[in-house]
C-alpha cells in the first residue's frame, strides 16, 4: 500500500482546518493511500518531521499556511531527498496556492492532490535556510500581512494605501549595498522583496509581470527611501501596483543576489520570521519543488502568461 505523510498546522488560519480534517483523510484513503498524520507542536517541527522520515513516504501532504509549507521543503532540502508535495492551504494568506490555483476550499484541495499533476517549482535559498516564494525585509512588508483579508477584498490596492498611510511615521530605512550579474547598487531603502509567486501578503500583481514559478530566476523589488516620504508615497505604491515607472523603485530578475547592510536587519521568510542578517546570499534552486497542483492551476498560470506577454507586445506598439 502506498505511504502518505500528512503533517498539518492546527493553528493556522485560526484553526480552521480541524472542521475538514475527517473529509482530509477520507480522500486520501479512498486513494489507497496508508496514511500516518503529524499534528505540528512548535516552530520546525514539520521540518524535523520530514527531514528525519519523509524520505520512507510515497507522499508528503501538508495543511496550513505557507511557513507550514516552507517548513515541510526545507526539510526535503536538508533530507536530501526528493518526493512529491501536496499542499491544502488553511493559512490566513496563502499566496503560494494561489499562485498555483490551488483551490481555496480545503476539500477541494485534497482532490486535487490526490488527482493533479506534478508541477516542478524553482525554490530559493538564503544563506543556509530556504523560502518558498518570498524572502523580504522592510517595515512595509508588515503592512501586506498586517492587513485584514476582508479590507483587501472590499478596498483592494487601495487598502494597501490605506494601511501603509497609517505606518509611514514608523517606517525605516536600511543602507544597503547589493549585487546580482543584472543589477547593482547602494543606497537607503525601505523595501526589499525577491519572490517567485504571483502575489504577496494577499495582494496580487505586487512581484512584477512575466512571473513564471519554474523559470530559474526570482523577481527583485527595491524601493528606495524618498526624501519626502508622504508625498512620494501614492506614486511609489502605484509603481508597484502596476509596473510603471518610478525613481525610487528598482526590478529587475536574478538567479543569484547579495546583499550587505550596514547592520544586521530583520528578514521575513514566506511570511515567517527569517533571522536578522547583516549579509546575504540569495540564490535560485531550479525546480527543486515537485508540487501537486490541479490542471485547472496549470491553465491559469499558462493564461496569465499568454495574458502578460500580450499586453507587453501592445505596450511596445503603443510606444512605437
Amino acid at each position: 500500500m502506498k505511504r502518505l505523510l500528512f503533517i498539518y498546522n492546527p493553528f493556522a488560519g485560526k484553526g480552521m482546518i480541524r472542521t475538514s480534517l475527517s473529509y482530509i483523510l477520507e480522500e486520501f484513503s479512498a486513494n489507497g493511500y496508508e496514511v500516518v498524520v503529524h499534528p505540528t507542536a512548535g516552530v520546525m517541527d514539520a521540518a524535523r518531521t520530514v527531514e528525519e522520515c519523509g524520505d520512507s513516504f510515497d507522499l508528503i501532504v501538508c495543511g496550513g499556511g505557507d511557513g507550514t509549507l516552507d517548513e515541510v521543503v526545507t526539510g526535503m532540502q536538508t533530507g536530501r531527498f526528493r518526493r512529491p508535495i501536496g499542499y491544502i492551504p488553511a493559512g490566513s494568506t496563502n499566496d503560494y496556492a494561489s499562485s498555483l490555483g490551488i483551490p481555496k476550499k480545503m476539500r477541494m484541495a485534497a482532490q486535487a492532490v490526490m488527482n493533479g499533476s506534478v508541477f516542478s517549482c524553482d525554490i530559493g535559498r538564503m544563506n543556509d535556510s530556504y523560502f518558498v516564494y518570498v524572502a523580504a525585509f522592510g517595515a512595509f512588508v508588515n503592512v501586506s500581512y498586517d492587513t485584514p483579508q476582508d479590507m483587501k477584498n472590499m478596498l483592494g490596492h487601495l487598502a494597501y494605501l490605506v494601511r501603509g498611510a497609517a505606518s509611514l511615521p514608523t517606517l525605516k530605512s536600511y543602507h544597503m549595498h547589493y549585487e546580482s550579474s543584472e543589477s547593482s547598487g547602494t543606497d537607503d531603502f525601505m523595501l526589499g522583496m525577491i519572490t517567485n509567486s504571483n502575489s504577496v501578503g494577499g495582494f496580487e500583481g505586487i512581484t512584477g509581470r512575466d512571473v513564471t514559478l519554474n523559470d530559474g530566476m526570482f523577481e527583485v523589488t527595491l524601493i528606495r527611501m524618498p526624501q519626502m516620504l508622504p508625498v512620494e508615497w501614492p506614486g511609489i505604491l502605484t509603481a508597484l501596483m502596476n509596473g510603471s515607472e518610478n525613481r525610487n523603485v528598482i526590478t529587475f530578475k536574478t538567479s543569484r543576489l547579495e546583499v550587505w547592510f550596514d547592520q544586521p536587519v530583520s528578514w521575513t521568510r514566506d511570511g515567517e520570521y527569517g533571522g536578522d542578517h547583516s549579509h546575504l546570499v540569495i540564490e535560485n534552486i531550479p525546480e527543486a519543488l515537485p508540487i501537486l497542483i490541479p490542471d485547472k492551476g496549470r491553465d491559469n498560470m499558462a493564461a496569465q502568461l499568454t495574458d502578460s506577454a500580450e499586453l507587453n507586445e501592445s505596450l511596445k506598439n503603443l510606444s512605437i
